[in-house]
């Protein structure tokens, strides 16, 4: 009997040697892999083309306020490139989207201080001398579909007041550049600028809300749907690295799902998040990547035990699921929030707790509510808001409040 024990325990242990000797040789495989296209990219990044340059231009994300100039992104013959503009210029940019496009004149030149920060967003120089010339092209079909909802829902958000206006759309779409500074530092000083960042709770809500169709469909067209819905919703959302990881590990959910497997949430994080990274090296240095990563992460190894324990304690549920889920992804963030920042949000719990329920009424909500509010118009726009107008001031005091507590 105890050499029978004996046999299944060693080869209990041989199995669990092999088990991670195969995850080991596959993380040497994806590093090579990964220093590779980071080389390429560097590389390639470094011999961006400069000198005059005429022809058309197209927005790269939409037009930025920056200090009394608007800024703009810009692909150029493959190449992004940044422009500021003033004056009039920076009225016929400031209310253009993504996709949209128009021909230039511009002097097309590196970055003198090699600009680290520009160049892992792929912005590889900066235009100087801009001279606009000719009548905006809107862009693809479905660049003009995407930028259409757009237009709506922050028709819709625009029922609202300011500034909560702008908030409810950060909230729904990820769109915070229309926040006073004020607002943007209480959210930070709190532990609550998670909020206005498109992450894998919002593509949640998204599917949620489209879920009474999808599940009518079969395996196939449920599968192509759901892939479909996820990519707007990501190019809607302007594609941020916290998006980007929230839609890579939703579509490889879903592609799992569909071929009859079953899959751990770690491994689908892992292995969609090694994807994006070989696929774009440079999301390696986005601080944004590593704080969507390192949350959901958090949830995923530490939120289902803490929350049991806390049950076991006697917690209600319905406070032991957001506690421990909000703990979980503090925790995980706090080293990141330390090291980049060299601060830490004292009573990001407690903000979190409060707000991130109410807040993700809204993220639900708000979509459907904020494009019909744009399309109906009138008053009748302002009645359907007003639930959001009440939720989303909530929110902001809550961040205001904790923000001034002593720490």
């Amino acid at each position: 009997m105890q050499r029978a024990y004996d046999n299944t325990n060693a080869q209990r242990r041989r199995g669990n040697t092999k088990a991670f000797g195969l995850v080991f040789l596959v993380f040497l495989g994806f590093l090579a892999a990964f220093l590779l296209r980071a080389r390429d990219e560097w590389t390639r990044i470094e011999e961006v083309p400069v000198g005059p340059y005429a022809g058309a231009a197209t927005l790269v994300g939409d037009p930025e306020l920056r200090g009394a100039g608007v800024a703009a992104v810009f692909r150029v013959e493959g190449w992004r490139y940044e422009a500021v503009f003033y004056g009039a210029d920076a009225g016929r940019v400031r209310d253009r989207m993504q996709g949209e496009s128009v021909l230039v004149r511009a002097e097309r030149r590196r970055w003198e201080d090699g600009s680290r920060r520009k160049l892992v967003r792929h912005v590889a120089g900066r235009l100087d001398r801009v001279v606009l010339g000719g009548d905006w092209n809107l862009g693809s079909p479905l660049s003009r579909a995407i930028n259409r909802v757009r237009r709506v829902i922050a028709r819709g958000a625009s029922t609202v007041p300011m500034p909560e206006s702008s908030l409810l759309v950060g909230l729904v779409i990820g769109d915070d550049r229309a926040q006073p500074r004020a607002m943007r530092d209480a959210f930070r000083n709190s532990g609550l600028s998670h909020l206005t960042a498109v992450s894998g709770q919002n593509i949640a809500f998204v599917l949620a809300v489209f879920a009474p169709l999808l599940t009518r469909l079969r395996p196939t067209a449920r599968l192509s749907s759901t892939l479909a819905v996820v990519t707007a919703f990501t190019i809607m959302t302007r594609a941020e690295p916290s998006v980007l990881r929230a839609a890579a590990m939703a579509s490889f959910a879903a592609v799992v799902f569909a071929a009859g497997r079953r899959v751990s949430t770690t491994l689908t994080l892992c292995a969609s998040s090694a994807v994006l990274l070989l696929a774009d090296p440079f999301l390696a240095w986005s601080v944004g990547f590593w704080l969507s990563f390192a949350a959901t992460f958090g949830i995923v190894v530490a939120a289902a035990p803490l929350g049991r324990a806390l049950r076991r304690r006697g917690v209600p549920n319905m406070i032991a699921a957001p506690l421990a889920a909000s703990f979980s992804a503090q925790m995980a963030t706090m080293p990141i929030s330390f090291l980049v920042f060299g601060r830490v949000a004292p009573f990001g719990l407690i903000a979190n707790l409060l707000a991130v329920p109410v807040a993700g009424a809204v993220m639900l909500c708000g979509l459907p509510l904020c494009i019909a509010a744009g399309l109906v118009g009138g008053p009748m726009a302002g009645l359907l808001t007003s639930p959001l107008r009440v939720a989303v001031r909530y929110v902001w005091w809550v961040a205001v409040i904790v923000a001034r507590l002593p720490g």
